[in-house]
């Protein structure tokens, strides 16, 4: 698993981007987190990573 800090959430539409250590950006979309897990701009999670449609994207997101 990878750690990161989220860097935008957007509950509304339920979406955002977490800020990987290893210095990439991976997209994340509400329905790759944990179920119970809520999270906010700041906070440390870790994720497993996948390339999605659109670039490197999280999923499994839980707090770190």
């Amino acid at each position: 698993m990878k750690i990161g800090t989220v860097k935008v959430w957007n509950p509304t539409n339920g979406w955002g981007f977490i800020s990987g250590d290893d210095g990439d950006d991976y997209f994340l979309n509400a329905n790759n987190i944990r179920s119970g897990q809520k999270i906010k701009v700041g906070d440390r999670v870790r994720f497993d990573d996948y390339e999605g449609q659109k670039g490197p994207a999280a999923e499994n997101v839980t707090h770190a």
